[in-house]
């Protein structure tokens, strides 16, 4: 039977109608209940650049407070309801984990790096927030894939890398080696024996390497070691990687970083895609945006020819593309 036009009008009519209060409804309920709580490890220029990103990025009307602030009143997490949480670097990731009760809806942990948002995994293994999955993390610092890329970017001919652990970050051998696996580039590293001097144990390791990698390890890497190594590299003519614009900007060739506003804008636009009524967390991950930092005059110190900043990002760029 033919349906008549003014029926398949009215009906194209309530469809819409329907289309429209459905949109408005999620809508409503989007701003409802999309309440997440920024907690912020100090108030010092970093963190609120991180703060800003986030608050540009998530698309989603976002409420912040200090460590300190919650110290003072650790009631308030129970004073006003939120849907998850997020915290700004280790003293943040540190407090609400020590603070949130069992119930406590799921935390993202930001601007940290990776081991110690390990450590501190390691150390609440057995809260109710850990075991439950509902903790996740954006690192601070870089996959190691992404390094070794530089690092052939840089040195296309080295053959060998160097590394240095402490006993610590010795676990991160396997992750390293399974990077390699990519590069065609042979580790030589050490894990430093604590009771020796540094410097003496980091000589022959810089001498057997072609390139080498520094890792962010305060026991490895402080400011003693760190000048060190620096003069050892340039009387041997063996190029750094920094971990940090610092350590470039003092005499590494080349590093990857990610800046405060990097990791804040990653970690909104995660933030945007989590689901508003049941927010699930995705696995702890790195950044994705990223910044390349060289040093011409360490590089003409090693009669090295470094391409432009501008150059390595689009190619380490594509490489993970």
């Amino acid at each position: 039977m033919a349906i008549s036009p003014r029926k398949s009008f009215r009906a194209f009519n309530v469809r819409c109608l329907i289309s429209c209060v459905v949109y408005l409804f999620l809508a409503l309920v989007s701003e409802v209940y999309a309440r997440p709580l920024v907690v912020l490890s100090d108030d010092t220029r970093s963190y609120q650049k991180v703060l800003n990103a986030i608050r540009h990025y998530s698309d989603q009307p976002v409420a912040s407070i200090s460590t300190d602030q919650l110290l003072l009143n650790p009631k308030q997490l129970d004073q006003e309801p939120h849907d998850y949480y997020v915290a700004v670097g280790s003293r943040a990731t540190n407090t609400l984990l020590r603070l949130l009760p069992a119930e406590a809806p799921p935390l993202l942990s930001t601007f940290i790096p990776r081991r110690s948002y390990q450590n501190l995994i390691q150390t609440y293994n057995n809260s109710a927030t850990v075991l439950a999955n509902k903790v996740s993390a954006i690192y601070l610092d870089q996959p190691y894939s992404r390094q070794l890329r530089l690092a052939r970017l840089i040195r296309p001919d080295a053959d060998t890398i160097g590394a240095a652990f402490s006993s610590q970050s010795a676990r991160d051998l396997p992750l390293l080696e399974d990077a390699l696996n990519a590069t065609g580039l042979t580790l030589s590293h050490r894990v430093l024996d604590e009771d020796k001097n540094p410097i003496k144990q980091l000589q022959p390791l810089l001498e057997s390497s072609d390139i080498f990698l520094t890792l962010p390890d305060k026991a490895v890497f402080n400011r003693t070691t760190a000048k060190w190594i620096l003069y050892i590299s340039f009387r041997l003519r063996v190029p750094l990687l920094g971990f940090s614009r610092k350590y470039v900007d003092a005499g590494a060739v080349a590093g990857v970083y990610s800046t405060a506003s990097q990791i804040g804008r990653y970690t909104g636009e995660v933030m945007a895609t989590l689901n508003p009524l049941q927010p699930v967390l995705p696995k702890p991950r790195y950044p994705v945006y990223f910044s390349v930092a060289t040093n011409p005059s360490a590089a003409k110190k090693l009669r090295m020819d470094v391409p432009a900043e501008a150059v390595l990002e689009q190619k380490l760029k594509e490489a993970e593309q």
